[in-house]
This record gives structure tokens, C-alpha cells and sequence, in this order.
């Protein structure tokens, strides 16, 4: 949780010397009004006006693009009716009537066909794609967004809009995690922006690079790119962005470890954000600052900063900030070991979550009801236009043409009872299904919630970081489980000078994979502290024996056929003296430039039906500075990529092991994470992933 970046979208704070430009510019559009002379002047005049009160009032906007709108549609001027369906659809979009703002963005796309405005398409075209894009249907706005692109660059239009829209398949990129796609554009639109000398909107490009390479665990990369983006925010005094970038560069850091400087960043951010009033940033920070503390182990500073970002969250009833705040508090406490809290929290996080989907759901309904009325305006006004011909007909017509009127006028009403009650059924069995798939979501949340829980329980089991690092400081942990919870997990213990450390891999992943962990790893842990063993091949006879007996394991076929591979070390710290024994998984280890495999026994924990344990070789190595020690699961190796879709394999694992051994512990990491992120791409993770790494 506290290594998590965390990464919030800002508003932009208008200024009181900016709103008081707004007030301005709103008056000296009121005087213009009064004085125009056509009724073009007179549409151009409020058309203006209601793009100034997009931001501030939709309502007064669309009461001014509708009085537009309907005198150029009496007029028949097309351009007004273009820009007035333009602010209409924008001051919908600013009140989240995705529904009204799609109908009048369609209608102004038409008219900007109609009269060749290639500026307007573009603009109208990429504002529908906005609308796609808040909705997460990233398919369709990135059409609408290289759509709009197109018909700036073959029409050589505004660079400004050019920049924007390829500033936004940037992002429709990125949060699908297409990130080379994703830079590509990004460089576009700041070469662009170079080009135009917009200062502020280079800031903006270099902070949103920064957040790309974050995202692609680019560390180094994107704390260059942020800071750029810091300098020119500095430069040109924009604030909101410099606490935005500054709050971000702390993430970096936070994600590096090197939490003293992730401190000094969230600080300087704090103080910008305490002199604005953008109470939601201020959160953010405030967050930031807390779980800064708490990676720091200095939890009551940490929750100090937690309570005041979580009663600010309350105040603005921002359920996005107070999920993230009772997710927060429930990982502290179950770290503290304090799990009555930590399920209370847990608790108030499941709500929150129905909550947030109660809003949407409401809105969804909302937008539902409003097209629901549309239409039935639409209907009505049809029905009358209908009526009024049939009198008209009915003075002008002879009592034959009444009555075959009438006759049709009957079966039209018998057609649309047969019509209403097949609807009618068509609704109640659409009820029925809504229920139905109602149960089966809830169900199904509450299971995952139940996962989730688990996972922290499991997480709460495993060797913490600073324990680790304590008795293996040389040394890292790459752990990616395929489910929420995981059948992998890592172990260490120390008895007097000899340090036992393994990587285990437990029968099938996910739910009945972490089930066999916590076997494991109660196992392990009371071999070395209870029975006092530091011999490997012991261990794992230990372990073997108590998997069975535990399992019920037995030729009669009652029991659970479920077990473990593992490589197991144990470290002299004295004489660098190191034991292994395995279970199916070896052990490599590289010296002056060779790789070397210690293999393991073939035959796995558990699994002995026959009731008799099986006993494990023992090897023992002399260690040498600078050797590197390498355990791991058969996740890796099993990882399906590549440009042809086939397993990693053994083979180019011990190539990528032997490449970094002279590189530091932490790089070691950050090249196997990146090796393996590169090769799964966007194909499913098959596996638990674990690899253990130590440098002597």
C-alpha cells in the first residue's frame, strides 16, 4: 500500500484575478447583446455568452445556447445552430448528461459537414471522444480521437487542437497500458507545443511522460521527465501543476525506498496546496505524507496525517478519497497486527465501495429517465402535429373517408395493444433478468471482497521487508501472484548465525494455493524455532512429514493430493558457508562470469501416499564475495510472450540471471520485473511468479 504511487487527476483552480477577467469579459458580452442590431449578431453575441458560463453555470448556458438554437433554426442560419448544439453539448458534458451531450455533439458534427467548418468537426469530434473516454470505453474514443486528429493534419488546422488530440490518444493509451504507443503520441504533442511556444502545455507533456515511464517502472526515467515538467510549471507560476508534479516526483522516490526524499517532495507540495483552496488536492498530499510515514514505520505521525486527509475526504464526501483512506487504515493496523480494527475498516471499505456503486447506478438511471422524457416530448408533440392534420382532413373530407379513418384508426389502437402488451411482457422479464444478474454481481462481490481480505491476511503472513532486509540486506524479492492471493510465498528465519530462506511453490494457485501456503509456511517457520533444525535436507524432511499428516495423506486415496516444490538455503552468515535442498526446484548460482545449477530432488512435499517421508539430499557450497544466489518458482519460466506467444523457458532464464549478476541487488529487480512485464505484454499471466536473489 505505502509503495503504491499515489496518482490523482487535478482540476485547475481559476484565480480571483482570472474570475474577475471572466466577470469582465461576461459584461462586455451582456452590453453587445443588448446592442446588436441582426439577429446573426444577436445569435453570434449569446453563443459567446454561453461558452463563458460553461465552466461556471451549465444551466445558465444551456438557457442561452437554446435561445441561440432556436433563432437560427427560425433563421435558418446553420453556423448558429452549429455553435449553439456545441455549448449545449459541452455544458451537458460539464454536468455528466452524457446522453443530452452525445445527441447535440451529433447534430453540431452535421452542421459542421454541411458548411465545410473542418476546425468545428475536429473539435466536435474530439469532445465526443472525451465523452467515450470519461465512460472507459477507450475503443470508441480513441477512434473519435484519431478521427479528429486526421482532419486537422488534412486541413493543416490549429496546432493547439492538434496537440490536444494527440495528447489524448496518449492517454487512451496509457491506461490501457499500450505504453511505447503511448509515448510516441505524447512526443508528438510536445513537439507541437514546442513549436507554438505553449510554456504551460510543455509542462503539462513532460508530466505526463514522467507519469508513462512510472507506470513502466522506469524509475530513473520518469523522475527526468517530471523534473522538466517541474522546472517550466515553476517558470511560468503555475501552481496547481507544480504540486501535482512535486507530489509525484515524492511517489517516485516512495517506489524507490528512498523515503527520506519522497518526504522532502510531499512537503513542498503540502505547503503549495495549504495556500490554495482546493481541499481535494490538499487530501491527496495529505495521504501522501501519511503512508510516507508509515513506509517509514513511524506510524503515529503517519496516521496523524491520515486522519486529517480522511476528515477533509469526509467534508467534500469524496468516496473515491475515503475508499482509498479505510483502505489505507485496514493495511496499517493488519501490519500492527491489530485485526479487530483492521476488519472494522475493512468493513467501512465494503460499504463505501456499495456506495460508490449505488451513485452511479443512480445516475444511470438519471440519464436513463431524462431520455425517457425526450422521447415521450418528442411523442407527444408528434401525436399532436397528427391530430391537428386529421381535423383539417375531416372538414375537407366526405363521410366515406371518415369512416375508412376510423376503421384505421382501430387497428392502428388494436396493433399497439398487441404492440404494448408484448412490451409489457418484454419488461417484466427484462425485470427478472436485472434481479437476477443483480444476486449474481452481489454474490459475486462479496466473494471477492472475502479474497481480498484473505490476501491481506496472507501478505500480513509473509516476511515483512525490513525483517528481510535485516538478516539478507544483499538481497531481493521479485513476487507477482497471477490471483489475489497467491500459492507462492517466500520464507526466512535465523537460528543463532545460520539464516534459512526459501521460495515455495505450492500445488495450483489462487484460494486453494494460499490455503497450502499458511500450511507451509507454519511448518517451516516451527522447524527451524521449535525443532531447532538448520539442515536443509531436515527441513524439508520436516516439512514433508507434517504436509502428509496434516493433508491426511494415504494409499486409501481419502486424503488431499496436494503439495509443494520448493528450494530451500541455509546461510552460515559466519563462514558464508551455504546448504540447499530442493523439492523439483534447483538452485543457481553464479561466480566470475559462469552459472552454475545445484539440482533438486524429484520428488515433491507431500503427496506421499505410501505414508513414508522421503529424504532429500543436502549440498553444501563454499561462497565467495560477489557470488549471486538465485531461487525461484517455475512461474517465471512457464510465462508466455515474446513475439510468438511461447513459454520464457529455463534456458533464457539463466542467460537473463547470469546477465545481471554484476549489477546491484536493486537493479537486479527492476531488469527481471521490466524482462518480465516486456515478455507477458498483453498476454494472461499463467502463474505465481517468485525469484529470490541474494548477493554475497
Amino acid at each position: 500500500m505505502f509503495k503504491k504511487t499515489t496518482l490523482f487527476l487535478l482540476l485547475f483552480l481559476l484565480t480571483s484575478s482570472l474570475q474577475s477577467q471572466k466577470n469582465s469579459v461576461i459584461d462586455s458580452l451582456s452590453a453587445a447583446l443588448k446592442k446588436a442590431k441582426t439577429d446573426t449578431a444577436y445569435i453570434r453575441v449569446l453563443n459567446e455568452l454561453a461558452y463563458e458560463y460553461v465552466n461556471d453555470s451549465p444551466e445558465t448556458a444551456i438557457k442561452k445556447a437554446t435561445e441561440a438554437l432556436a433563432l437560427s433554426e427560425k433563421i435558418n442560419y446553420d453556423n448558429g445552430k452549429m455553435n449553439a448544439n456545441n455549448n449545449i453539448g459541452l455544458a451537458a458534458y460539464y454536468s455528466n448528461d452524457y446522453t443530452t451531450a452525445l445527441r447535440h455533439y451529433e447534430l453540431a458534427k452535421k452542421l459542421a459537414i454541411k458548411i465545410n467548418n473542418h476546425s468545428k468537426l475536429a473539435a466536435t469530434i474530439n469532445n465526443i471522444g472525451l465523452i467515450y473516454d470519461d465512460k472507459a470505453e477507450y475503443e470508441k474514443a480513441l477512434e473519435h480521437y484519431l478521427q479528429a486528429l486526421k482532419i486537422v493534419e488534412e486541413n493543416n488546422g490549429s496546432k493547439y487542437l492538434m496537440a490536444s488530440a494527440l495528447n489524448n490518444i496518449a492517454i487512451i493509451y496509457k491506461n490501457q497500458e499500450k505504453f511505447k504507443q503511448s509515448l510516441d503520441f505524447h512526443f508528438k504533442a510536445l513537439k507541437i507545443k514546442e513549436e507554438i511556444n505553449n510554456v504551460k502545455g510543455m509542462g503539462s507533456s513532460f508530466h505526463n511522460i514522467g507519469l508513462v515511464y512510472k507506470q513502466m517502472g522506469e524509475l530513473d526515467k520518469s523522475l527526468e521527465y517530471y523534473n522538466k515538467a517541474l522546472e517550466l510549471r515553476k517558470s511560468v507560476n503555475d501552481l496547481s501543476g507544480t504540486a501535482l508534479t512535486l507530489n509525484n516526483i515524492g511517489s517516485v522516490y516512495e517506489t524507490k525506498e528512498e523515503y527520506e526524499k519522497a518526504f522532502v517532495y510531499f512537503q513542498e507540495s503540502l505547503k503549495i496546496r495549504e495556500k490554495q483552496k482546493d481541499k481535494y488536492s490538499l487530501a491527496i498530499t495529505l495521504f501522501s505524507l501519511g503512508s510516507n510515514f508509515c513506509s517509514r514505520n513511524k506510524y503515529a505521525e503517519g496516521l496523524a496525517y491520515i486522519e486529517k486527509a480522511t476528515a477533509i475526504s469526509k467534508e467534500l464526501n469524496a468516496k473515491e478519497l475515503l475508499k482509498y483512506a479505510y483502505e489505507t487504515y485496514a493495511d496499517i493496523y493488519s501490519r500492527q497486527g491489530s485485526y479487530q480494527k483492521a476488519f472494522e475498516y475493512q468493513t467501512l471499505l465494503i460499504n463505501i465501495k456499495d456506495s460508490i456503486l449505488n451513485s452511479e447506478k443512480s445516475q444511470q438511471i438519471n440519464e436513463l429517465q431524462t431520455k425517457y422524457e425526450t422521447e415521450n416530448k418528442e411523442k407527444e408533440i408528434a401525436l399532436m402535429t397528427k391530430e391537428r392534420e386529421i381535423q383539417e382532413l375531416e372538414l375537407n373530407k366526405n363521410k366515406l373517408f371518415v369512416t375508412v379513418l376510423i376503421i384505421a384508426t382501430c387497428l392502428i389502437l388494436v396493433l399497439s395493444g398487441l404492440i404494448f402488451n408484448r412490451y409489457k411482457l418484454k419488461q417484466k422479464a427484462n425485470r427478472l433478468l436485472e434481479i437476477q444478474n443483480a444476486e449474481i454481481s452481489q454474490q459475486k462481490k462479496e466473494i471477492t471482497d472475502s479474497i481480498n481480505y484473505a490476501k491481506r491476511i496472507q501478505q500480513s503472513i509473509l516476511p515483512p521487508d525490513e525483517h528481510w532486509k535485516d538478516l539478507l540486506p544483499n538481497s531481493f524479492i521479485f513476487y507477482r501472484p497471477k490471483d489475489i492471493v497467491s500459492g507462492d510465498f517466500y520464507w526466512i528465519e535465523k537460528n543463532q548465525n545460520h539464516v534459512c530462506f526459501a521460495a515455495v511453490d505450492c500445488t495450483g494457485h489462487g484460494v486453494p494455493g494460499a490455503l497450502m501456503s499458511v500450511i507451509g509456511f507454519n511448518l517451516l517457520t516451527q522447524a527451524v524455532n521449535e525443532a531447532k533444525l538448520t539442515q536443509p535436507s531436515e527441513i524439508l524432511k520436516h516439512l514433508d512429514a507434517g504436509v502428509t499428516k496434516t493433508l491426511r495423506q494415504s494409499e486409501d486415496g481419502k486424503g488431499v493430493k496436494d503439495g509443494m516444490d520448493l528450494s530451500l538455503c541455509c546461510l552460515n552468515k559466519d563462514t558464508n558457508e551455504l546448504q540447499f535442498a530442493g523439492a523439483f526446484n534447483s538452485l543457481y548460482y553464479v561466480r566470475n562470469g559462469e552459472l552454475f545449477e545445484i539440482k533438486a530432488d524429484k520428488f515433491p512435499i507431500g503427496v506421499n501416499l505410501d505414508g513414508v517421508v522421503d529424504e532429500f539430499t543436502n549440498h553444501t557450497i563454499q561462497l565467495q564475495k560477489n557470488d549471486c544466489v538465485f531461487l525461484f518458482s517455475d512461474g517465471y519460466a512457464d510465462q508466455f510472450g515474446g513475439p510468438k506467444g511461447k513459454k520464457f523457458k529455463y534456458k533464457q532464464l539463466k542467460s537473463l540471471l547470469l546477465n545481471i549478476s554484476e549489477k546491484s541487488i536493486t537493479e537486479q529487480k527492476q531488469i527481471i520485473e521490466h524482462a518480465f512485464d516486456s515478455w507477458k505484454n498483453d498476454l494472461e499471466q499463467v502463474d505465481d511468479v517468485l525469484i529470490i536473489g541474494v548477493k554475497i
